[in-house]
């Protein structure tokens, strides 16, 4: 008896796994069906639980497709290497795809550089706390992310992982889910009205700020929206709502538009498009409005286009007939053209001022002839010395005013002679007076009995 109880096999010992599934080429919910299909088949492998199917927003790259996304919970008695590896496999056989609208007939990508269709990764396993090159349990940015949260907490409402963090959403900061797939196949639209809450399977409740629908071909436009000029509450409700509807946001400066949106519990994909990338990306703008995404375009501060980059981005868009709309708000000019009380019948808008002062000299003589016109200009006060030498000289008797940090806690507005500003700034500065940031300049006609 004792030897035939030595010839028995020792149990086997299992572990529960947590497995999130996604992609975003090619039929992509149905990839989603048959991964997890193909990972109930593998041996020592044994299905528990399978979420439903959600639609999501990209977690990092915001110029991405959207996600579809689940998690299946398993128990295996693979060790976490052995169960990457054949994950790993089922990946490799998937294999890699070109993203819609990216083909390039000048250069081609090897196939191993194109994206995965599938990806699957392991979230959690029991009792497995590891971090290596190769893998890190549980995985070190899972929690981060609604599309792994909400399935998860859907299949298993109580998680811990085996690190000992209890699974919820107070940590969750992108890759939010729009929509998810129910039992009778077709999609159900999550609300995302502020402070409005969407029970899920579980009793856990998910609070959406987040687009209406998911895209839908037809349905997709540009919204250019006007943001602060200084301070930050000057912006309307309406950029608000844009900005909290649209599936990613193009900025000049993804510092400075992620602290507006910060300050107004806004999380967006963002993408950097300053005067220098933003040229590169408008084929890409272009395919994902046609694919039914809503976009937003933003500049650090004013109104886009307005000395700002823009203007190349809206004429294409115009060319291709594409759908877009400007959601106003502040500009700087006007802002100072209404502190500044001149009166004009006709306005002339010039931007940045040319840097050298023989340019400058020139483009000034060419409108010294206009009659009842206001001349506005942008200046950096840094240098505006030396261009109110060059205004003395083509414009001595006008009244030019200076209109510095608008809207902010040390606006300043200095009206005077040409001279006479360039002499008050140039002492300021020798006995160590501040004068910094971006300057309005307006230039006022000569009065009508100082016309010849």
């Amino acid at each position: 008896m004792s030897n035939d109880l030595s010839k028995m096999a020792a149990p086997v010992k299992t572990y529960k796994a947590i497995v999130s599934l996604g992609s975003n080429l090619g039929e992509s919910a149905e990839n989603i069906r048959r991964a997890a299909e193909r990972i109930g088949q593998l041996p020592d492998i044994t299905p528990l639980r399978l979420s439903r199917i959600y639609h999501s927003l990209p977690a990092l790259n915001a110029d991405q497709p959207l996600f579809f996304n689940a998690v299946l919970l398993v128990e295996t008695s693979l060790n976490p290497q052995q169960l990457l590896a054949q994950l790993q496999k089922i990946e490799q056989d998937f294999g890699r795809r070109r993203l819609a609208g990216t083909a390039n007939t000048n250069s081609v990508k090897p196939s191993s550089l194109l994206p995965r269709t599938l990806d699957l990764d392991i979230i959690d396993m029991e009792g497995v706390v590891t971090n290596t090159a190769l893998l890190t349990l549980p995985h070190s940015q899972a929690l981060r992310r609604d599309f792994v949260v909400t399935p998860l907490l859907e299949i298993a409402p109580h998680t811990v992982l085996a690190n000992g963090t209890v699974v919820n959403r107070r940590m969750v900061d992108c890759g939010k889910v729009i929509a998810v797939l129910q039992d009778d196949g077709q999609w159900h639209r999550l609300p995302n009205k502020d402070g409005l809450e969407h029970r899920l399977p579980g009793g856990d409740r998910l609070e959406h700020r987040l687009p209406d629908d998911t895209a839908v071909p037809g349905e997709g436009k540009l919204s250019i929206c006007a943001t602060p000029i200084g301070n930050i509450k000057d912006i309307t409700l309406r950029v608000l709502e844009t900005l909290r509807q649209a599936h990613s946001i193009y900025c000049e400066d993804t510092r400075v538009t992620r602290r507006l949106l910060a300050h107004y519990d806004i999380h967006k994909p963002l993408v950097a498009a300053d005067e220098h990338r933003l040229p590169k990306l408008i084929s890409q703008i272009i395919a994902q409005i046609r694919q039914g995404l809503r976009l937003a375009y933003v500049t650090d501060a004013g109104t886009p286009t307005i000395s700002d980059p823009g203007q190349a981005l809206i004429a294409a868009l115009r060319a291709a007939d594409i759908p877009l709309e400007v959601v106003p708000g502040p500009s700087a000019f006007t802002t100072a053209l209404v502190a500044s009380g001149i009166k004009a019948q006709n306005l002339y808008f010039g931007g940045f001022f040319p840097r050298k002062a023989g340019a400058l000299r020139q483009r000034l003589d060419t409108l010294a002839g206009l009659e009842h016109t206001v001349l506005v200009f942008y200046e950096s006060a840094r240098r505006a010395h030396k261009s109110l030498a060059v205004i003395a000289e083509v414009f001595p008797e006008q009244q030019i005013t200076l209109a510095r940090e608008l809207t902010k806690l040390h606006e300043e507005i200095l009206s005077g002679f040409a001279a006479d500003l360039a002499q008050q700034i140039t002492q300021r500065l020798e006995t160590g007076g501040v004068f910094k940031g971006e300057l309005v300049v307006l230039i006022a006609p000569l009065p009508k009995h100082a016309q010849r």
